[in-house]
């Protein structure tokens, strides 16, 4: 995907070309790289062109968040994820797919979690992962069911994207890919 340039940009979807902008720069700079101006200027539009549409920077990284759940939620969609291992296999995937994305949808500090679009959007993924049947946890609520089941695949997802399985992989007595070893977790 080309970023838009002043040349090159006609006043269509400024919101989409806004988010697309930050998208591409969180991938290839990470987070830190994410300042309104820098997104304007590589959108290439003027420093208040995102105003009108996001309020700050804040607002435009919780539209691009709510993407990223719209993502992960069509990617654990039943038409996509058959069985309940692949809703774990599907979220972990994402994040490794998406590293940078992934992370900025979790970070509270970043995001605003009341922002209508990403509040819809993450309990709609969120939801993907509450369908999936909990392990035999007798004796424990369904919450906390719940977040055992969060925390592994989540867990899982930030190991892989921070390369700390990476050791794992290499010490294992056979050959192991980073998706093998996802797998092998989910059995």
């Amino acid at each position: 995907m080309k970023t838009p340039t002043k040349s090159s940009y006609h006043h269509g979807d400024l919101q989409k070309a806004l988010v697309n902008t930050a998208r591409l720069m969180l991938e290839k700079d990470g987070i830190a790289s994410l300042k309104l101006r820098a997104i304007t200027r590589n959108a290439g539009v003027s420093a208040t062109a995102a105003a009108p549409h996001f309020g700050n920077l804040t607002g435009l990284l919780s539209a691009l968040a709510a993407q990223g759940f719209d993502e992960l939620s069509e990617a654990m969609s039943p038409e996509h994820a058959r069985e309940p291992r692949d809703v774990g296999l599907a979220y972990v995937r994402f994040a490794i797919a998406n590293p940078g994305l992934f992370t900025l949808m979790f970070r509270s500090d970043a995001i605003d979690p009341d922002h209508p679009a990403l509040a819809t959007a993450s309990a709609r993924a969120f939801a993907r992962l509450a369908a999936l049947p909990a392990s035999d946890q007798s004796g424990i609520s369904p919450e906390a069911a719940m977040a055992s089941l969060w925390a592994k695949v989540h867990g899982l997802a930030v190991l892989a994207i921070d390369g700390l399985l990476a050791p794992l992989i290499r010490h294992s007595n056979a050959p192991l890919t980073i998706d093998q070893l996802v797998e092998e977790a989910f059995r």
